[in-house]
Formats: structure tokens, sequence, C-alpha cells
């Protein structure tokens, strides 16, 4: 959007604005606070640190610092703009392919994870007698904890194994 608008011929603060009015909450009401700041008498490097303090996201740091770097450079926005655009979407695209590679590792660590808590439940209905020994013993006891460490462990472990940052 912000390309688009300078390519219309819009200033940097009528792209802005131009996003308000496009754009979609909570992003747009983010960038109307950034105005606001601005209208008040805020410097533009101020305004966006403040942006860039409550949204926290890499994309807007990224193109923050594209537009600081353009500013003080006289830099051709539209093209940064573009190209900022472009790495998002890629981005985005890898992050949703990496996603669906890892989707059985993902869903093999929660039927590991949930069958002993499963077989826990069927052995309960199906012997309660011999369940007891579980929960009334020490050895019971102390061998159900050591179960749920376990379990937490290989959950930690299998969360790290298929997660992959970009």
């Amino acid at each position: 959007t912000m390309s688009n608008a300078l390519r219309a011929g819009y200033s940097i603060n009528q792209a802005f604005e131009a996003i308000v009015r496009e754009g979609v909450n909570p992003i747009a009401q983010e960038f109307g606070v950034f105005l606001q700041e601005i209208r008040v008498g805020v410097n533009m490097e101020r305004a966006l640190q403040n942006l860039e303090e409550r949204v926290q996201s890499e994309d807007l740091t990224l193109m923050v610092r594209s537009v600081e770097i353009a500013r003080q450079t006289g830099g051709n926005l539209t093209d940064v703009f573009d190209r900022i655009a472009h790495t998002i979407r890629e981005r985005i695209r890898i992050q949703g392919r990496i996603r669906s590679m890892t989707a059985q590792g993902r869903l093999q660590g929660i039927v590991v994870g949930l069958l002993p808590i499963l077989f826990l439940f069927v052995m309960m209905f199906l012997d309660p007698a011999m369940m007891q020994s579980f929960f009334s013993t020490a050895t019971g006891i102390s061998t159900l904890v050591l179960v749920g460490v376990l379990e937490a462990a290989g959950f930690v472990v299998i969360r790290k194994i298929v997660t992959i940052n970009v």
C-alpha cells in the first residue's frame, strides 16, 4: 500500500494515512497512533521507534529500518517497500512450507505423548484394582512421577526437533 501510494505521488505521511484508511486493524490503528504522534510534534524517527516498540514485529522492524535509512540517504522508498513486501511474502511462503513439512512430526509427537495417558485411563477402566497400586504405593507414585517427567522431556525434545526458525 505504501509503495503504491508513493508511486501515485503521495508524501510519506500521506502514504501512512493511506494505510490507516485502507488498512486492516490492528495495524491500521497502530499507524493511526503513529500519525497522531507526528501531528503533536514527535519527530518521525522517534514515532517510528515507538511504533516498532508497540508492535514488536520483525517485518515492521525491517520496514522501520528501511524508512530510516532511505530518509537519511535519499533512497527510493518505492523500491525499498517493494523489496520488503517481496521478502515478507517469501518468508511467509517458506514458513508455510516448513509447517506443512513438519506436520507429520508434530502429529507423531502428539500421538506418542498421549498414548501413555490413554493407556493409563484404559487400564484404570479395565482393571481398577491393579491400577490402584500405582496411586497408593510409594513405588507406584514414583513411577508415575518418572513417567510424567519423561513425557515432558520427550515433548520438549520433539518440539525442538520439529521447530525450524526462518
